[in-house]
């Protein structure tokens, strides 16, 4: 009896310990762990993991070394940073309030814009340490990404594969070797730190004392700042419902809706951000190209496949993919397949293979907001876009081949074999890509090569080239023309470029272009008017000068431009008469002309001598007493009443509008102020000016 209830005893401890070890196999093979794999190897130790960590950073910075030889690029680098003075003047409570609230350039990044002033701060002009910065973070997102799939599946191996093939997959150049898509590897250095904090939030949410707050407290802030880096991570919330699902399985613990619910405060700082980016890049010009709803669509579509045909067939590489006229219907039909066949497949598969539904979505989700439904500046896809979303895709593919090699015969072997062939090659093309970044002629090159009718590559090229080579400049600014006759800065540039070689006719036909299509540009009223003085037509010039003064009031070139035109040629009649017509059709404007000048001690003259022009005139017509009291009342200002000559002006001015008290009393100054520097000659004058004010005339000039 002892013995038969010994066995009994033995049976049942031996099936409970069965049932157990295969649980833990089940539970085990859905977080991602093999289940033969012993759990306490060395590499799944603290220790082991922090060697691996430390491996794959220093790989991918190697492999992405290349980059600290190349240079700036003039495109995007040269006005956002170098010609930047918030940005290239380094850290400063001025600089961080105008990173805080700036939404120039399109776009609000606060923390992108820091990140650039830091490294001002500590490399000045040399790129090379600009773009180590992005290596570093790049490096620093391939291990995050490794820490954050290993964190929420327990798949070492697999997870490591994944973030190589994303760190190490040449897609990855554009975001790295352009200095100025540091937005890309900072956004996604939080977003990725808030993958990795969310994962420990689900863990901890099932954890007593597993301080879950904390967690989704670090989650939320590291999303906000990933949002103040690029608003790329809009869609991070639906994201973290995917990741739910899967690999996290929260689904099967609370209701979908309590999981929507806890995501809230994510939507909340998603809201007001996308509403202020869509302004900001409206506002900014980066809806350049306007297409009807429907070629929006095919564009989305293609640019699905077109990405994917990218992320296995890594050739061919542009830095600015063009829209064609039309997309093929055999290439739309296609694409359409292959993203409708794959959505069913992935929902079919949701319960056997959920990886398949989330890395889908993933990839799908986090393109949506540069997919081209709403059109973002000249490119029709650009490969800085894949940064998050080929994740998905890579997620997707290794948990596949996972799943289907499960019985090849020496499977360890052959899997590492193809995970290192696959990485060299990567790695090979990577290196190989970054060539092409040495440069910006090398660069804007290539893509000329590599793309038909592309007219923002030919404008890149053709600016890079004007300087040393004009006459190519001039056959690349010619080709951006004719692609796309509707871009401002091509036609500025081209009619600018035509006026230096004397093509003036041409020259002005190109930049009345300009000025149609972008009224807000200082630099082609600048530009006209310099041609149309070159002509000799003086009078047709001025308003330009006037007008790019009003529209950039802070620059001194063209306000000493202005005052040169204006009262070194002579003062000819049509002068005064278009400035006077400009100052009475355009009061707002004319009055951000004397604002632009106000505190410019190098432009008191040209104040003074409009102030003259407006009072002392022969011609009637083109007197004005109340402009003339306003600009000879600034000059004096500015001298505080002690020049003679301003005193005068303004004594004439007063005159001139009939204001005959203040102009006796003005006078009367003028004459003191002479008498005290000596000034005979001076002072007779005023002297005369003085009796002609007290019997209630002005003085006007005498007709030559």
């Amino acid at each position: 009896m002892f013995a038969h209830g010994g066995k009994n005893f033995r049976r049942n401890w031996m099936k409970e310990k069965s049932s157990k070890i295969i649980s833990a196999g089940r539970t085990a093979g859905k977080a991602g762990r093999h289940p033969n794999k012993p759990a306490d190897s060395f590499f799944h130790q603290p220790a082991g993991v922090c060697l691996i960590c430390l491996l794959f950073f220093g790989v991918t910075a190697w492999a992405f070394a290349p980059a600290l030889k190349t240079s700036f690029q003039l495109f995007d680098e040269s006005g956002e940073l170098f010609l930047n003075t918030h940005v290239n003047s380094g850290l400063g409570w001025h600089n961080l309030r105008w990173a805080l609230f700036s939404l120039e350039y399109s776009n609000w990044y606060p923390l992108t814009w820091i990140s650039h002033m830091l490294d001002f701060k500590m490399f000045g002009i040399h790129a090379w340490g600009h773009h180590l910065t992005n290596v570093l973070l790049h490096a620093a997102n391939g291990v995050l990404l490794f820490l954050a799939l290993k964190k929420m599946t327990g798949a070492l191996w697999r997870s490591l594969i994944v973030a190589g093939l994303f760190a190490l997959h040449p897609l990855r150049v554009e975001s790295v070797a352009w200095i100025s898509e540091r937005k890309d590897v900072l956004s996604a250095f939080f977003g990725l730190l808030a993958l990795w904090t969310y994962a420990h939030f689900a863990e901890a949410s099932k954890t007593p004392g597993g301080r879950p707050k904390l967690f989704f407290g670090l989650t939320l802030l590291f999303f906000g700042f990933g949002l103040m880096s690029k608003s790329m991570l809009v869609t991070f919330p639906f994201l973290l419902l995917l990741l739910d699902f899967w690999p996290l399985e929260r689904w099967r613990q609370k209701s979908q809706w309590r999981l929507v619910i806890e995501k809230i405060p994510f939507f909340l700082l998603v809201v007001p951000l996308s509403v202020a980016t869509y302004y900001a890049q409206k506002n900014g010009g980066q809806f350049l190209l306007r297409f009807p709803p429907g070629f929006r669509l095919e564009t989305a579509l293609m640019g699905y496949a077109r990405y994917l045909g990218k992320m296995f067939w890594p050739a061919n590489f542009s830095v600015l993919y063009p829209y064609p006229d039309f997309w093929p219907i055999s290439e739309l039909l296609f694409a359409a397949v292959l993203i409708l066949g794959m959505s069913v497949a992935a929902f079919i598969l949701r319960r056997q293979r959920p990886y398949l539904l989330v890395g889908w979505l993933w990839y799908l989700g986090t393109l949506v907001p540069v997919i081209g439904l709403i059109p973002l500046g000249a490119q029709s896809m650009s490969n800085r876009y894949t940064y998050m979303p080929m994740i998905g895709i890579l997620l997707l593919l290794v948990w596949m081949v996972d799943d289907l090699s499960k019985q090849w015969r020496r499977r360890a072997i052959l899997m590492a074999a193809i995970v290192v062939v696959i990485l060299g090659v990567c790695v090979a093309r990577t290196r190989g890509e970054i060539v092409y970044w040495k440069n910006s002629e090398t660069l804007w090159s290539r893509t000329v090569s590599m793309t038909k009718n592309n007219f923002m590559a030919h404008y890149c090229l053709g600016l890079v080239l004007s300087h040393t080579f004009p006459d190519e400049a001039l056959a690349e600014y010619q080709k951006s023309v004719d692609a796309y006759p509707d871009y401002a800065d091509a036609q500025r540039e081209l009619g600018l470029l035509l006026s230096n070689g004397r093509h003036y006719s041409n020259a002005i036909i190109h930049l009345e272009k300009a000025i149609q299509l972008d009224p807000q540009n200082s630099w082609t009223y600048h530009g006209l008017g310099a041609t149309l003085s070159k002509m000799g037509r003086i009078g047709d010039a001025v308003p330009f000068f006037l007008k790019a003064v009003e529209v950039d009031p802070q620059n001194a070139p063209y306000k000493d431009d202005l005052a040169q035109i204006l009262f070194f040629s002579g003062h000819q009649a049509d002068t005064v008469s278009n400035c006077l017509a400009t100052a009475r059709s355009d009061p707002a404007g004319f009055a951000r002309l004397l604002d632009a000048v106000q505190f410019d001690t190098n432009h008191i003259d040209l104040i003074n001598n409009l102030a003259l022009c407006f009072a002392t005139n022969p011609d009637p017509k083109l007197r004005d007493g109340k402009y003339a009291v306003r600009l000879a009342t600034r000059s004096c200002e500015m001298t505080g009443f002690r020049t003679n000559y301003f005193v005068g002006t303004l004594a004439a001015a007063y005159a001139e509008d009939s204001r005959f008290d203040e102009a006796v009393s003005n006078a009367q100054l003028a004459c003191s102020l002479a008498s005290a520097a000596g000034q005979q000659e001076l002072l007779k004058k005023y002297q005369a000016l003085l009796e002609l004010f007290r019997s209630h005339q002005p003085y006007h000039e005498a007709i030559n």
